[in-house]
């Protein structure tokens, strides 16, 4: 095997293992710096956890295929795609929930939606959405 199949040269993998299989040093004060990538992920994993909502993977393939240029859909685009659905409106409920504790509110509005859209760099793509007279504005001479 080449070192790009194995991940790296004998010697490298080596370094980082002593005979018994056990991780040196280096390597565990390599994964000490880890932990606080993976405590912003679990927080968002928190988010995600509690999602009881999920959608319909018919009803997904159904709007979908409504679409001239989608042909054949396989069985798993659907579940994909509900999923990342929740994920994605787990996320702007979350932010949209932040937003609103910053300015006192217990309930998110849409114009609180709308700030959170507005700010969050993640929805950018929704802007045209939101504001579709600026773009209107921008695109005449």
């Amino acid at each position: 095997m080449s070192e790009y199949e194995t991940g790296g040269s004998s010697d490298e993998r080596a370094s980082s293992l002593t005979p018994g299989g056990a991780v040196t040093e280096a390597a565990s004060a390599a994964a000490a710096t880890a932990p606080p990538v993976v405590e912003a992920a679990s927080s968002s994993a928190q988010v995600f956890s509690k999602i009881k909502t999920h959608f319909p993977p018919a009803k997904i393939k159904k709007i979908m295929q409504t679409d001239e240029d989608i042909g054949k859909v396989s069985q798993a685009t659907p579940v994909i795609t509900g999923r990342s659905l929740e994920f994605f409106i787990a996320l702007l409920v979350d932010k949209s929930s932040k937003v609103a504790r910053d300015q006192g509110s217990k309930r998110i509005s849409a114009d609180i939606m709308k700030k959170t859209i507005l700010t969050d760099e993640k929805f950018d793509f929704l802007r045209e959405v939101i504001l579709p007279q600026e773009q209107e504005q921008e695109q005449a001479p």
